[in-house]
């Protein structure tokens, strides 16, 4: 009645879900009983944090903005051989024309 109450529907995805719990528990029961799986498994999880500690350790210093600026700038090449994007390349950009099209409608 309680688990009618609490889980009205999908009673079979709930038992997969159950017993799916009950086999990871009897699972690390079964790890941390026997001595030499418990050290084997210590073992191989300190080995994963470690790993991932390096990749992290790695990570962080991979973020060198300035190794990242200083090459950012030789791909751009040379200053003098750069165009200058504040420039306006437009014929009618310094006439008024725009202000007479507008004010005329």
């Amino acid at each position: 009645m309680i688990t009618n109450f609490l889980m009205p529907q999908r009673t079979s995805t709930n038992k997969v879900a159950i017993v799916a719990g009950v086999a990871a528990l009897a699972g690390v029961a079964l790890i941390c009983a026997i001595p030499r799986t418990r050290k084997a498994c210590g073992k191989w999880i300190g080995s994963a944090v470690d790993g991932l500690k390096n990749r992290f350790a790695e990570h962080k210093n991979a973020g060198n903005w300035e190794r990242d600026l200083a090459s950012a700038e030789k791909l751009k090449g040379p200053v003098e051989k750069r165009k200058n994007a504040s420039k306006i390349n437009v014929a009618s950009a310094g006439t008024t024309n725009w202000k007479d099209e507008w004010s005329s409608e």
